[in-house]
């Protein structure tokens, strides 16, 4: 998907918004109080997000409909999984330790995810003494 590309001019609007916590030319990352308010509205007030997003200070046109959509697709995601709504990307270094902190479902596929992982390493190591074995025999 090609995201559109914002001008300095653009990005210096966008910034000003004191909903947005950091933009780039191609990412806006959005406070928590933005994606609060954004479901709030969309839920009780049955607003289109082009609507909210108006109604919210941005300029639709300058953010453009994929990116509209966007924002309620991943804010969706999130109350959907059960998470909460944050303002940052990465997950803390805690919750990428302790698996009981996640919903059910993240924690469920990062299981399964060190599982595979834990094969494939499983099956380098036994490669790699069957290796060593025919070195020795010759």
């Amino acid at each position: 998907m090609k995201w559109k590309t914002f001008t300095e001019e653009e990005l210096k609007s966008i910034r000003a918004n004191p909903y947005v916590k950091s933009a780039t030319a191609k990412m806006v990352r959005f406070t928590v109080e933005f994606k609060e308010e954004f479901w709030r509205q969309y839920n009780e007030e049955c607003k289109s997000p082009r609507r909210i997003v108006e109604g919210m200070g941005f300029d639709a046109e300058v953010l453009g409909e994929k990116r509209i959509s966007g924002i309620l697709m991943h804010i969706r995601q999130r109350i959907e999984s059960g998470e909460s709504l944050r303002d940052y990307r990465k997950t803390p270094e805690s919750e990428l330790t302790d698996i009981r902190k996640l919903p059910q479902s993240k924690a469920m596929q990062r299981m399964q995810h060190k599982i595979l992982y834990m094969e494939q390493e499983l099956e380098f190591i036994k490669k790699t003494i069957l290796a060593d074995r025919e070195v020795r025999r010759k």
